[in-house]
C-alpha cells in the first residue's frame, strides 16, 4: 500500500480555493484499488493538506508545485437570460383574423 495525492483549485466566490486528496492505492490489486483516505478544501493550501491528511513534506512539495503549474479557470458567468421570441405576423395574416373576426361576430 502506498498513498497518493491529487491537488486542483478553483475560484469560489472570487476565491481560490485548493482542493487535496489523499488516496490509498493498492498497487499489487490494479489500478481500479484506490481508497479515498482524506479529502480537503480550503482556501489556505497549507489548511487544506492539513484536513486531507497529507503529512509528508515532500508531498506537499510536489503538491503546491503541481497547483503553481495549473492555471486556474476563469470563474464562472452566469448564462445571459433567455431572451422572448418576437412572432411577427404578416399583414395578410392581420387582415384575415380582422375579417374571421368581424364574420364571427355577426
Amino acid at each position: 500500500m502506498k498513498h497518493d495525492y491529487t491537488v486542483h483549485s478553483k475560484p469560489i466566490d472570487g476565491i481560490l480555493h485548493y482542493f487535496v486528496k489523499k488516496l490509498m492505492v493498492f498497487p499489487e490489486l490494479g489500478e481500479a484499488a484506490s481508497i479515498t483516505a482524506g479529502y480537503g478544501m480550503h482556501a489556505d493550501f497549507d489548511k487544506a493538506c492539513d484536513i486531507a491528511g497529507v503529512d509528508d513534506p515532500e508531498a506537499r512539495k510536489k503538491l503546491r508545485a503541481q497547483v503553481s503549474t495549473v492555471q486556474p479557470a476563469a470563474p464562472e458567468t452566469a448564462p445571459a437570460p433567455a431572451k422572448k421570441p418576437v412572432i411577427v405576423i404578416a399583414d395578410t395574416i392581420n387582415k384575415w383574423l380582422a375579417e374571421s373576426g368581424v364574420i364571427a361576430l355577426n
